[in-house]
Protein backbone atom coordinates (compact mmCIF):
# COMPACT_ATOMS: atom_id res chain seq x y z
CA UNK A 1 0.00 0.00 0.00
CA UNK A 2 1.40 3.15 -1.59
CA UNK A 3 1.62 5.89 1.65
CA UNK A 4 -1.14 8.18 -0.96
CA UNK A 5 -3.07 4.82 -0.72
CA UNK A 6 -3.00 4.73 2.89
CA UNK A 7 -3.74 8.65 3.34
CA UNK A 8 -6.96 8.45 1.23
CA UNK A 9 -8.03 5.27 3.90
CA UNK A 10 -7.37 7.67 6.40
CA UNK A 11 -8.94 10.37 5.33
CA UNK A 12 -12.25 8.10 4.19
CA UNK A 13 -12.17 6.60 8.35
CA UNK A 14 -12.09 10.41 9.07
CA UNK A 15 -15.01 11.55 7.49
CA UNK A 16 -17.19 9.03 8.52
CA UNK A 17 -15.87 9.13 12.29
CA UNK A 18 -16.76 12.44 12.25
CA UNK A 19 -20.43 13.05 11.23
CA UNK A 20 -20.70 10.82 8.58
CA UNK A 21 -23.20 7.73 7.77
CA UNK A 22 -21.27 5.80 9.65
CA UNK A 23 -21.16 7.21 13.04
CA UNK A 24 -24.99 7.80 12.57
CA UNK A 25 -25.61 3.89 11.86
CA UNK A 26 -23.48 3.42 15.14
CA UNK A 27 -25.68 5.85 16.86
CA UNK A 28 -28.56 4.22 16.29
CA UNK A 29 -27.37 0.70 17.11
CA UNK A 30 -26.73 2.72 20.37
CA UNK A 31 -30.11 3.77 20.34
CA UNK A 32 -31.65 0.67 19.78
CA UNK A 33 -29.75 -1.33 22.50
CA UNK A 34 -30.91 1.24 24.95
CA UNK A 35 -34.63 0.49 24.02
CA UNK A 36 -33.90 -3.27 24.42
CA UNK A 37 -32.18 -2.77 27.88
CA UNK A 38 -34.81 -0.34 29.05
CA UNK A 39 -37.54 -2.66 28.05
CA UNK A 40 -35.92 -5.60 30.31
CA UNK A 41 -35.34 -4.05 32.82
CA UNK A 42 -39.46 -2.26 33.29
CA UNK A 43 -40.14 -6.25 32.68
CA UNK A 44 -37.91 -7.10 35.47
CA UNK A 45 -39.84 -4.55 37.75
CA UNK A 46 -43.43 -4.82 36.73
CA UNK A 47 -43.79 -8.58 36.50
CA UNK A 48 -42.88 -9.81 32.78
CA UNK A 49 -44.40 -7.13 30.71
CA UNK A 50 -43.05 -3.14 30.59
CA UNK A 51 -46.69 -1.80 31.68
CA UNK A 52 -48.53 -1.14 35.11
CA UNK A 53 -51.05 -3.63 35.82
CA UNK A 54 -54.56 -1.46 34.85
CA UNK A 55 -52.62 1.48 33.19
CA UNK A 56 -52.77 1.72 29.82
CA UNK A 57 -49.38 3.18 28.65
CA UNK A 58 -46.73 0.75 28.28
CA UNK A 59 -42.98 1.85 29.46
CA UNK A 60 -41.98 2.42 26.16
CA UNK A 61 -38.87 4.94 25.35
CA UNK A 62 -37.21 6.58 22.35
CA UNK A 63 -34.23 7.56 21.00
CA UNK A 64 -33.28 10.28 18.23
CA UNK A 65 -29.89 10.75 16.72
CA UNK A 66 -28.61 14.47 15.79
CA UNK A 67 -27.92 15.05 12.14
CA UNK A 68 -24.07 14.52 12.66
CA UNK A 69 -24.55 11.68 14.25
CA UNK A 70 -22.59 12.50 17.51
CA UNK A 71 -25.26 12.90 19.40
CA UNK A 72 -28.16 10.64 20.48
CA UNK A 73 -31.29 11.40 22.49
CA UNK A 74 -32.65 8.34 25.06
CA UNK A 75 -35.97 9.15 26.68
CA UNK A 76 -39.50 7.68 27.54
CA UNK A 77 -42.49 9.21 25.30
CA UNK A 78 -44.66 11.23 26.04
CA UNK A 79 -47.75 9.10 27.30
CA UNK A 80 -45.15 7.20 29.11
CA UNK A 81 -42.98 9.36 30.89
CA UNK A 82 -45.35 9.29 34.22
CA UNK A 83 -44.67 5.29 34.05
CA UNK A 84 -41.62 6.05 33.88
CA UNK A 85 -40.99 8.21 36.68
CA UNK A 86 -43.69 6.21 39.13
CA UNK A 87 -41.11 2.70 38.58
CA UNK A 88 -38.44 5.22 38.78
CA UNK A 89 -39.39 7.29 42.27
CA UNK A 90 -43.19 6.06 43.26
CA UNK A 91 -45.72 7.87 43.97
CA UNK A 92 -47.68 9.66 46.88
CA UNK A 93 -44.30 9.82 48.68
CA UNK A 94 -45.85 13.00 51.02
CA UNK A 95 -45.76 16.57 50.34
CA UNK A 96 -47.07 16.24 46.97
CA UNK A 97 -48.31 19.55 46.29
CA UNK A 98 -49.84 18.69 50.01
CA UNK A 99 -51.80 16.03 49.44
CA UNK A 100 -51.70 13.43 51.85
CA UNK A 101 -54.35 10.84 51.68
CA UNK A 102 -57.95 10.70 52.35
CA UNK A 103 -59.51 13.06 54.16
CA UNK A 104 -56.20 13.61 56.01
CA UNK A 105 -55.16 17.43 56.49
CA UNK A 106 -51.65 18.29 54.66
CA UNK A 107 -51.09 20.42 57.65
CA UNK A 108 -51.29 18.77 60.19
CA UNK A 109 -51.64 15.05 59.29
CA UNK A 110 -54.91 14.40 61.47
CA UNK A 111 -58.19 13.16 59.82
CA UNK A 112 -60.81 15.77 58.98
CA UNK A 113 -64.68 14.92 60.19
CA UNK A 114 -67.86 16.16 59.04
CA UNK A 115 -70.66 16.32 61.52
CA UNK A 116 -71.76 12.84 61.64
CA UNK A 117 -68.50 11.69 62.39
CA UNK A 118 -67.37 10.67 59.19
CA UNK A 119 -64.01 10.88 57.19
CA UNK A 120 -64.10 14.18 55.08
CA UNK A 121 -63.14 13.44 52.03
CA UNK A 122 -61.27 15.53 49.01
CA UNK A 123 -63.67 14.96 45.57
CA UNK A 124 -60.08 16.67 44.08
CA UNK A 125 -58.16 13.88 43.95
CA UNK A 126 -58.64 10.07 44.39
CA UNK A 127 -56.57 8.46 46.42
CA UNK A 128 -54.54 5.49 44.91
CA UNK A 129 -52.02 4.63 47.61
CA UNK A 130 -48.44 4.89 48.06
CA UNK A 131 -46.37 2.75 46.40
CA UNK A 132 -42.05 2.77 46.83
CA UNK A 133 -39.70 3.45 43.38
CA UNK A 134 -38.21 0.59 42.39
CA UNK A 135 -35.26 3.18 40.84
CA UNK A 136 -36.10 1.52 37.19
CA UNK A 137 -35.05 4.76 35.61
CA UNK A 138 -31.65 5.06 37.07
CA UNK A 139 -30.92 1.39 36.73
CA UNK A 140 -31.49 1.69 32.85
CA UNK A 141 -29.04 5.04 32.59
CA UNK A 142 -26.26 3.65 34.58
CA UNK A 143 -26.58 0.43 32.25
CA UNK A 144 -26.74 1.96 29.19
CA UNK A 145 -23.99 4.47 30.05
CA UNK A 146 -22.31 1.20 30.89
CA UNK A 147 -22.70 -0.33 27.57
CA UNK A 148 -22.61 1.80 25.01
CA UNK A 149 -19.18 2.76 24.92
CA UNK A 150 -18.76 -1.10 24.03
CA UNK A 151 -20.76 -1.25 21.43
CA UNK A 152 -18.96 2.07 20.33
CA UNK A 153 -15.68 0.25 20.44
CA UNK A 154 -16.57 -2.77 18.67
CA UNK A 155 -18.01 -1.33 15.71
CA UNK A 156 -14.94 1.25 15.59
CA UNK A 157 -12.69 -2.37 15.38
CA UNK A 158 -15.35 -3.46 12.86
CA UNK A 159 -15.13 -0.27 10.78
CA UNK A 160 -11.17 -0.07 11.18
CA UNK A 161 -10.68 -4.17 10.02
CA UNK A 162 -12.62 -2.85 7.25
CA UNK A 163 -10.66 -0.04 6.27
CA UNK A 164 -7.19 -1.42 6.51
CA UNK A 165 -7.45 -4.80 4.85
Amino acid sequence: MTPAEFAAKVKSLEDDVDGGAWLRSVSRKVGEEAKGIAEREASADLGGDPKFSGWAPTLDTKFMVRDDGRTMIFSPTRSSAGPWTTATVGRNQGNASGFAGPGLNSRTGTAAFTKRGNVRRRKARRWNGRTEGKGTGDRVAARVEKVAPDLIDAEMGKRLRKTFR
